[in-house]
């Protein structure tokens, strides 16, 4: 029995225990053992329906028969009230109707096994292969929405999403898969895992590789005609395109490479975790840059981390726990853009220029956590703890001559800057009797570069009847501005010291009824963001402030700034069912989201960019056993989205239409022992989503270079409507428990 099979039955069993057992009851059996035991959103084990949170749990089971190959596509068929849109570079990752494009997951903190992977220059997390988890490794994904910061601190302001990994247990052996998506990608992976004694002490280890690599397929954007009055003309956006033409085939531009490995060794009280990947991706299109070569593979971004957590849990007393953990973290990046020299680097005695980015982060802390369960039955469960964590980051921006590999430019951009980090916390469950549950509890983080910030939460679960739960839940969140924000000066952006953290509170009720093998949920919830951070032009007068304090050179086209101008409103409902039938044979569910979000800023009011306002999935799969296949359907759709930026004259174009992802797969084993299968086909109703692609509209052209311009309307990143997957995997038995002196 797996350990989250464990944690389910000892909850469970508890929870039975206060009232008198049927023996010819197996319907409530039944029911009690469907439910999920989630750890992330008090960080101890309890029951889905008592947690001060909504939440999904994700199986290894859903992943193996959908066929899912990443964090972002088990959210989008198989989560509630989370969904991701795909720029074709990283996801980007929104809930309950809020989404920010480009935001780099940013406002969803990442865990894996309890570590958060945000990291401190730019509160990054990525949700694709570029997270770093090798899939086949994973037991179970906890997708718990709403402000979360009340025990993870900083960036859990959509939620927390914790991707727990295999035991030694369900892992046994040695086990390799290989999997192909025609004409797109490939992935290839291998894992083991096994039990032994260390000193006497029972213990285990789990580990697995993966390597992606996705090669295609050839996208199509719509030609754009650029344009200039006056003397300028540009001579070419690519090889073999046309004079000021953007646009046409992508080719070469639109790739990722992502190996990926990760270790977990567990003996007696003690646990070490260390995974690391690389992640580099072109870059088909951008938003930044109105001249980037078009279909250029040297255009292009890398992230690289390895990543250290050590942990042990000491059993003080019949009463107390204390768990210790340390843990360490380093992060870089580089970005590589290749421009036009003469319109993108105002050289004309150069072809192609290139701006390098290069960006580091590396932060390791300790933290110290009290259980105390005074009643030795987690009716009255108090938790304390501190988190204390070191950080250090820098970056730089050069201009190269793309041909010489010379820089052109002195070096900006720079930030070498550290700073500490300390948070003590504290939680409250208490449980006077088996019909109701309350949870309160608050974190204090005290960062040197800001004001205090203090996040609390509140939630009571009552079950007025045998099967009905009802919940509400306050509970409110904040992101800290990365060092990205606040401190970097180059060629577009200012720096922006005086930036305070972003904060949301939410209050949301829900009601869950079951029955037998079936689940319902309603539930209702209202948000108010504010403080939040944008990207804005600098006004003259401030351009002339930074230039008279030698901070920005004289000549500064399209200077950026992040200030705190913009909040959200926000409400909605999210609504889910899931069951099965046939014993757990046949198993169906569908979950959806409709929201109302509403971005005000600059005294404006309108729906946020690329934010669907209702959103969900279907999914549905019948297990006959043996080695008869598991056919499966899943579909996720999304209602229209506003559009990443306007026309030339500002008004709005026309929204990203609706789309639905259709989902076909059949997996089972084969006739021959430890090889089993999966094949999928995904078919995409759209073909555009809401990202523009091509030249953009940057007013500086006009006051620098002069002239009338003519500016086309904008073409739009292609989705790719149409793909198919086959995957094998071959599973070893494992070796027989041994003893390491």
């Amino acid at each position: 029995m797996s350990p989250r099979h464990s944690a389910v039955v000892a909850c469970l069993g508890a929870l039975a225990s206060t009232a008198p057992a049927r023996a010819d009851d197996t319907t409530d059996i039944q029911s009690l053992l469907n439910e999920h035991v989630i750890t992330t959103a008090s960080a101890t084990a309890q029951r889905a329906s008592a947690a001060p949170a909504l939440s999904t749990t994700i199986t290894a089971e859903d992943i193996q028969t959908f066929g899912i190959r990443s964090i972002a596509e088990a959210i989008d068929f198989l989560s509630l009230g989370v969904v991701t849109a795909d720029p074709l570079r990283t996801p980007d990752i929104g809930s309950r109707g809020v989404m920010f494009e480009n935001d780099n997951g940013k406002h969803f903190l990442l865990l894996v096994n309890g570590h958060a992977v945000n990291d401190p220059l730019f509160g990054a997390a990525r949700f694709d292969q570029g997270a770093g988890i090798p899939m086949d490794l994973v037991d179970h994904i906890e997708v718990v929405v709403g402000p979360g910061s009340v025990l993870y601190g900083s960036n859990a302001m959509m939620g927390v999403i914790n991707v727990i990994t295999k035991s030694a247990a369900d892992y046994t052996g040695v086990h390799v898969l290989a999997d192909d998506e025609f004409g797109r990608s490939y992935r290839v992976g291998a894992g083991t895992g096994f039990t032994f004694k260390m000193l006497g002490a029972p213990s285990e280890l789990t580990a697995g590789f993966e390597y992606y690599d996705r090669y295609g397929p050839s996208l199509t954007f719509p030609q754009q005609r650029y344009q200039f009055g006056g003397f300028l003309r540009r001579q070419s956006f690519g090889s073999g395109l046309p004079v000021n033409v953007w646009g046409g085939t992508v080719d070469s531009a639109y790739f990722t490479q992502a190996p990926s490995a990760q270790l977990r060794l567990r003996s007696g009280d003690f646990e070490i975790n260390v995974f690391g990947n690389t992640y580099r991706r072109g870059i088909p299109y951008s938003s930044s840059f109105e001249n980037v070569e078009f279909d250029d593979a040297q255009t292009s971004e890398l992230d690289r981390s390895l990543r250290v957590d050590a942990r042990h849990q000491a059993t003080i007393s019949t009463v107390a726990q204390l768990t210790s953990r340390v843990y360490a973290d380093s992060f870089d990046y580089q970005r590589r853009l290749e421009v036009d020299g003469y319109t993108g680097c105002l050289r004309g005695d150069l072809r192609v220029c290139q701006y390098y980015d290069a960006g580091v982060a590396r932060w390791a802390g300790v933290e110290e956590r009290l259980t105390l369960n005074w009643f030795r039955d987690q009716s009255f469960v108090t938790t304390l703890g501190v988190d204390a964590r070191e950080r250090s980051v820098g970056t730089k921006e050069d201009v190269v001559d793309a041909m010489a590999g010379k820089a052109i430019e002195p070096t900006a951009g720079r930030i070498s800057e550290t700073g500490l980090l300390v948070s003590p916390y504290a939680q409250q469950t208490y449980s006077p009797a088996s019909w109701i549950d309350f949870n309160a509890g608050a974190r204090f983080d005290i960062d040197d570069r800001f004001s205090p910030v203090l996040s609390p939460r509140g939630a009571v679960s009552v079950r007025p009847f045998e099967r009905t739960t009802l919940k509400v839940i306050y509970s409110q969140a904040f992101r800290t501005p990365t060092w990205s924000e606040t401190s970097i000066t180059d060629y577009e952006v200012a720096p922006s010291p005086g930036l305070q953290p972003e904060v949301v509170r939410s209050v949301e009720g829900s009601i869950e009824q079951k029955f037998a093998t079936q689940r319902l949920l309603f539930g209702v919830f209202r948000t108010w963001w504010t403080n939040l951070i944008e990207s804005v032009p600098v006004s003259p007068a401030e351009l002339a402030q930074l230039q008279a304090a030698n901070i920005e050179p004289s000549i500064v086209p399209n200077l950026q700034q992040y200030e705190n101008i913009a909040s959200i409103d926000n409400f909605g409902w999210n609504g889910g069912w899931e069951g099965s039938l046939a014993e757990r044979r046949l198993r169906y569910g569908l979950n959806v989201t409709g929201a109302f979000t509403r971005l005000n800023q600059s005294g404006q009011s309108g729906p946020p960019e690329v934010a669907p306002q209702i959103f969900g999935n279907a999914r549905i799969s019948y297990a006959a056993g043996g080695l008869w296949p598991t056919p499966a359907l899943a579909a996720f759709a999304m209602g229209p989205r506003p559009d990443d930026r306007t026309a030339p004259d500002g008004s709005p174009l026309p929204p990203a239409p609706a789309l639905a992802e259709l989902r076909a797969a059949v997996s089972g084993r084969l006739p021959v022992r430890g090889v089993s299968y999966v094949v999928t086909a995904d078919y995409t109703t759209a073909g555009r989503g809401p990202y523009t692609a091509g030249p953009s509209f940057l007013a500086f052209q006009t006051t620098i270079l002069g002239g009338a311009i003519s500016y086309p309307p904008p073409g739009f990143a292609p989705i790719d409507q149409f793909r198919a997957m086959v995957g094998l995997r071959f599973d070893f038995p494992g070796a027989q428990t041994a003893d390491v002196p």
